[in-house]
């Protein structure tokens, strides 16, 4: 009995899962059994793998051969399974050293003629290897551009079977290939295309240094959109682990992406979307858009069009910031750490904020403004009723401009929250706000009145706190003072929902 087993691996959901390929070789009737918990066409592999193997010169032998793909209560779909398989055949023919297998996760499509084909979605699996300790991969070539510049791995491309043979008798040609450097496109829109709203600017830069939830109010024509397209424009760019995580996400889901994008991915679905499609699932869940804005910003525009079960299946996730799905018995975990920015016109018409504009009754409002309930508002860290504002004399600052200045904060802000476990002023818990601020007795006393005359909740307390600590890092200073207490509560204009719909909402 001749027996070999090599490391593979699938994605579930976003992340990778590791499988073991065993294969045995024994005396009896000529027959070629998979088990394991086979999709269809991940039980069609024995084909193409004995057509490949005979294409090669070493076909399989006249004996009873078995295929196991462990753990054998994980469903196994996909292709990726082809090459690994027959590597372990080989291995288990003696044409290669199966010691030397421990330690590498193979993966790859085989064609009847033994060419290796991409497989895809390779990332989650790597990452997950790597963690065990696998440092070394057998990859189809044209898998070998999305997967460059990872520390820690080795990628070893193979285009054809006797690739295999040739790299283990140390005949393999190197094939680095030729790879084409990443350029981002150019940005359309700029911030200098805005005119006036001084007050809008700082609003979405303080949002971005501090990554605090932003909601927009205002008429139709205000900016609000106009800004919110313009947010991608001054982001920060992904740390290396952060790019990493935000591809294998991508990889998993089926988008593509390059792996040298440092750019924050920005998602803005559709108001039509469903929950399964926002949130994720499925009968084998998928990620939905709430994942793929992770470490980046979800953009719902029109905020009052989605429907009630998408509005409030945000509140979980701007909370804890992950997505746990249960499917047959299985847990599954999305990621789901975003900035949430919305745009909303107060009314339908849009008008309700403008002196004899509003052509909608009191029942119109209060039935418009139902889908905002009082948590999902309490998300957001900063809610702003826009309104047009006069074109300054000076000339509008440029995109670049503003971006190079909300980096440097944000470096400010990280340094500042060094041992607190967090990177923005906004994930902060109550205990540590109160610590790292020190407000003075007068702002102190500020927030008091404020809390006693209900302009504030105490929730709203701490939000307006952290809010005060990114504006007074875009100032220069070191510590709150009351200027920017105040600034910070006209960026949280929560009581704009009585302004509309009279008491008694």
């Amino acid at each position: 009995m001749m027996y070999q087993e090599v490391i593979s691996g699938i994605v579930r959901g976003v992340a990778g899962q590791l499988i073991h390929v065993e294969v045995e070789i024994r005396n009896g009737l000529p027959y070629f059994t998979m088990v394991g918990c086979l999709s269809k066409e991940a039980a069609e592999a024995k084909e193409r793998v004995a057509s490949a193997l005979r294409s090669i010169g070493h076909p399989l032998p006249s004996m009873k051969l078995t295929v196991n793909l462990s753990p054998a209560n994980i469903k196994k779909k996909g292709t990726a399974f082809d090459f690994p398989i027959a590597v372990a055949f080989l291995a288990c023919l003696g044409l290669i050293p199966g010691s030397e297998l421990d330690k590498i996760c193979i993966l790859g499509e085989l064609a009847l003629n033994g060419k290796i084909h991409g497989a895809g979605c390779c990332l989650p699996i790597i990452l997950e290897a790597r963690k065990r300790g696998i440092h070394r991969f057998f990859l189809a070539a044209e898998d070998q551009n999305s997967l460059e510049d990872m520390d820690g791995i080795q990628i070893i491309p193979m285009e054809h079977l006797s690739d295999v043979l040739d790299y283990f008798h140390g005949t393999m040609k190197n094939r680095t290939g030729l790879r084409k450097e990443w350029v981002p496109e150019e940005e359309s829109e700029d911030f200098s295309d805005i005119r006036g709203q001084q007050h809008l600017k700082r609003a979405v830069e303080a949002a971005v240094t501090g990554r605090h939830h932003l909601l927009l109010v205002g008429s139709p024509g205000s900016g609000k959109t106009m800004a919110v397209k313009r947010i991608p424009t001054i982001l920060p760019p992904l740390t290396d682990s952060q790019r990493l995580e935000v591809q294998s996400i991508y990889d998993a889901a089926g988008i593509s992406r390059n792996i040298a994008d440092w750019r924050c991915p920005v998602r803005m679905p559709h108001s039509s979307i469903p929950k399964g499609a926002l949130i994720g699932g499925g009968q084998e869940p998928k990620a939905g858009e709430i994942t793929l804005a992770h470490h980046g910003i979800l953009v719902m525009d029109e905020l009052m069009e989605f429907r009630q079960e998408c509005l409030e299946a945000l509140r979980q996730p701007l909370e804890e910031k992950r997505i746990q799905v249960n499917r047959l018995g299985w847990n599954y975990v999305f990621p789901a750490d975003f900035q949430m920015i919305g745009t909303m016109n107060p009314c339908p018409c849009g008008f309700a904020l403008e002196d004899g504009r509003c052509r909608c009754s009191q029942l119109k409002k209060r039935q418009y403004l139902r889908k905002l309930s009082g948590p999902l508002l309490d998300r957001f860290d900063m809610v702003l009723t826009v309104k047009e504002e006069k074109e300054p004399a000076r000339p509008p600052e440029t995109s670049k401009e503003i971006r190079s200045r909300v980096i440097n904060n944000i470096q400010l802000e990280k340094e500042r929250l060094a041992g607190t476990g967090c990177s923005f002023f906004s994930e902060l818990k109550a205990e540590d706000v109160m610590r790292l601020c020190r407000p003075s007795a007068e702002v102190r006393e500020l927030l008091e009145t404020a809390a006693d005359m209900k302009k504030i909740s105490r929730r709203g307390i701490h939000k307006i706190l952290k809010l005060s600590m990114t504006l007074s890092l875009m100032d220069g200073e070191d510590n709150i003072c009351p200027v920017h207490v105040l600034e910070a509560m006209t960026f949280r204009n929560t009581g704009f929902v009585e302004e509309v719909a009279g008491d008694g909402r």
